[in-house]
């Protein structure tokens, strides 16, 4: 592959985590990550009773045949608590910061619609229609070259530089908050965030409600050209306020599934041992493969055995962990 000129998406099937890249004329324009979970992902059909009634019609909890619960709605005409019936899942559950979850939302499905497990990370890209091409590890690290782990840096952090200025990404139970600040002037300053905003949004598949705080700008003209900018490099369905006085924009996106900040933000100990086990993947060498980590991401693989068994099978070699407390969490040796 010239990753120079190639645009579709790249995918990557990893342990524990499966990867995604779309790549426009070899330059990365958005990444996706899918990690092992057991609750409903968006687009699974599944059939549940309805366990509680809210609102009559409106809204209620229905439980899945997995024991999760989800939001209904609206609720069909006529049903009653303890009834069966099947849904749509509408938008998967994630976890809130401070360890709150948010149900599963969903809705009844038309009579006949058959059981589905919903669309994974390689159907939703294929459907795009855009080309798709399978990677491995043993060749090129394509995703490297293209800048993966500093994006995933970038997600972890909630940090993002640009010439002039910073973006500051917070993930909150209400909103995802974005925080500019920089060095130039404030109309300049904006300027430039509104393309990083927008782009920001996209590469990261943030949606839900959105804040972003520019600097305030005093003249009317100049905070309609500064929405100007995030339209004209906003790609996707999204609904925006102006930009009030004290330069304060909200946004409002359809949102399916945890943006690649909330994956990021919610568990680096995980965070690290995937990175790990990528990196070792990509070994060479034959033999016994030794992991040397810190005591948290061997708890992790103690806890998830069956990685290290899908290393081994992949790179053909005997595969130990060595806890070592003086190693950091993101400076795991292989031996």
């Amino acid at each position: 592959m010239q990753s120079d000129v190639f645009t579709g998406w790249l995918y990557e099937a990893g342990i524990g985590e499966n990867r995604a890249a779309h790549v426009v004329s070899g330059q990365l324009m958005a990444v996706r990550v899918e990690r092992e979970q057991s609750r409903a992902i968006a687009g699974s059909i599944i059939d549940a009773c309805f366990t509680e009634q809210w609102v009559a019609g409106r809204s209620g909890i229905a439980t899945l045949t997995s024991g999760e619960q989800c939001l209904l709605q609206p609720v069909p005409k006529g049903l009653t608590e303890g009834a069966m019936l099947r849904v749509e899942i509408t938008r998967a559950a994630w976890d809130e910061p401070g360890g709150q979850s948010k149900r599963a939302k969903a809705k009844a499905a038309p009579d006949g619609t058959l059981l589905s497990p919903g669309p994974q990370l390689l159907d939703i890209i294929q459907a795009t229609g855009d080309t798709v091409r399978p990677i491995h590890a043993q060749e090129v690290d394509h995703l490297s070259q293209l800048g993966w782990h500093e994006a995933m840096e970038q997600a972890e952090s909630g940090r993002i530089d640009f010439s002039g200025g910073t973006l500051l990404l917070s993930v909150t139970p209400a909103m995802t908050v974005i925080d500019v600040d920089g060095s130039l002037a404030p109309f300049a300053l904006a300027k430039e965030a509104a393309k990083q905003v927008a782009e920001a949004l996209r590469y990261f598949d943030i949606g839900g409600s959105i804040g972003v705080d520019f600097p305030s700008l005093q003249s009317k003209a100049e905070r309609t050209e500064i929405c100007q900018i995030f339209d004209d490099h906003m790609f996707g369905n999204c609904e925006r306020t102006a930009i009030n006085g004290f330069g304060f924009m909200q946004i409002v996106a359809r949102k399916k599934r945890s943006s690649i900040l909330e994956i990021m933000q919610r568990n680096k100990v995980l965070n690290a041992a995937l990175a790990l086990l990528r990196q070792a993947e990509r070994s060479s060498g034959s033999g016994p493969l030794q992991l040397v980590v810190h005591p948290a991401i061997a708890a992790s693989f103690r806890q998830k055995s069956e990685w290290l068994d899908i290393l081994s099978q992949r790179t053909g070699r005997q595969v130990s962990v060595q806890s070592a407390g003086e190693v950091g969490l993101h400076s795991g040796q292989i031996k």
